[in-house]
Protein backbone atom coordinates (compact mmCIF):
# COMPACT_ATOMS: atom_id res chain seq x y z
CA UNK A 1 0.00 0.00 0.00
CA UNK A 2 1.17 3.29 -1.21
CA UNK A 3 1.31 6.24 1.49
CA UNK A 4 0.42 9.69 0.48
CA UNK A 5 2.55 12.14 0.80
CA UNK A 6 2.81 14.17 4.14
CA UNK A 7 2.91 17.82 4.50
CA UNK A 8 6.32 19.17 5.63
CA UNK A 9 5.67 19.84 8.82
CA UNK A 10 4.12 16.34 9.74
CA UNK A 11 7.04 14.73 7.32
CA UNK A 12 9.45 16.67 10.04
CA UNK A 13 7.19 14.98 13.32
CA UNK A 14 6.96 11.51 11.84
CA UNK A 15 10.70 11.40 11.06
CA UNK A 16 11.46 13.05 14.63
CA UNK A 17 8.85 10.24 15.93
CA UNK A 18 11.20 7.87 13.79
CA UNK A 19 13.96 8.85 16.33
CA UNK A 20 12.42 8.79 19.53
CA UNK A 21 11.42 5.80 19.03
CA UNK A 22 14.10 4.35 17.71
CA UNK A 23 16.43 5.56 21.02
CA UNK A 24 13.19 4.06 22.79
CA UNK A 25 14.60 0.44 21.76
CA UNK A 26 11.40 0.65 20.15
CA UNK A 27 9.81 0.52 23.49
CA UNK A 28 6.86 2.98 24.44
CA UNK A 29 7.01 6.75 24.12
CA UNK A 30 5.29 8.79 25.89
CA UNK A 31 4.67 12.09 24.01
CA UNK A 32 3.62 14.26 27.11
CA UNK A 33 3.99 18.13 27.47
CA UNK A 34 7.76 18.42 28.17
CA UNK A 35 8.18 15.85 24.65
CA UNK A 36 5.49 17.78 22.64
CA UNK A 37 8.04 21.05 23.93
CA UNK A 38 10.59 19.34 22.78
CA UNK A 39 9.20 19.20 19.20
CA UNK A 40 7.66 22.64 18.96
CA UNK A 41 11.31 23.88 19.88
CA UNK A 42 12.53 21.92 17.14
CA UNK A 43 9.27 22.46 15.09
CA UNK A 44 8.01 26.15 15.75
CA UNK A 45 5.05 25.46 13.04
CA UNK A 46 3.58 23.34 14.97
CA UNK A 47 2.78 25.18 17.97
CA UNK A 48 -0.02 23.84 19.96
CA UNK A 49 -0.72 21.23 16.80
CA UNK A 50 1.13 18.43 17.99
CA UNK A 51 -2.16 16.77 18.89
CA UNK A 52 -3.64 17.17 15.76
CA UNK A 53 -0.54 16.14 13.72
CA UNK A 54 -0.41 12.91 15.50
CA UNK A 55 -3.86 12.07 14.99
CA UNK A 56 -3.36 13.10 11.06
CA UNK A 57 -0.17 10.63 11.19
CA UNK A 58 -2.22 8.34 12.91
CA UNK A 59 -5.46 8.59 10.09
CA UNK A 60 -3.09 8.24 7.50
CA UNK A 61 -1.37 5.00 8.82
CA UNK A 62 2.26 6.37 9.48
CA UNK A 63 2.14 5.80 13.36
CA UNK A 64 0.35 4.49 15.57
CA UNK A 65 -0.23 5.37 19.30
CA UNK A 66 -3.11 5.09 21.99
CA UNK A 67 -3.79 7.56 25.03
CA UNK A 68 -2.60 6.59 28.23
CA UNK A 69 -2.58 8.36 31.90
CA UNK A 70 0.86 10.17 32.76
CA UNK A 71 1.04 12.66 35.61
CA UNK A 72 -3.07 12.40 35.91
CA UNK A 73 -3.66 13.45 32.36
CA UNK A 74 -4.32 11.57 29.32
CA UNK A 75 -1.31 11.75 27.15
CA UNK A 76 -0.79 10.18 23.35
CA UNK A 77 1.75 6.99 23.88
CA UNK A 78 3.69 6.20 20.57
CA UNK A 79 3.04 2.67 20.04
CA UNK A 80 4.85 2.19 15.96
CA UNK A 81 6.58 4.02 13.63
CA UNK A 82 6.76 3.20 10.01
CA UNK A 83 10.07 3.49 8.71
CA UNK A 84 10.64 6.54 6.82
CA UNK A 85 11.48 5.46 3.08
CA UNK A 86 14.27 7.45 2.10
Amino acid sequence: MERETLPQDEERLWRKLWDLWQEADEEDVIIDSSKREEIEEEIPSLESRVRTSLAFLQRTRYIQYRSGFSDGAIEPILYDVLEPED
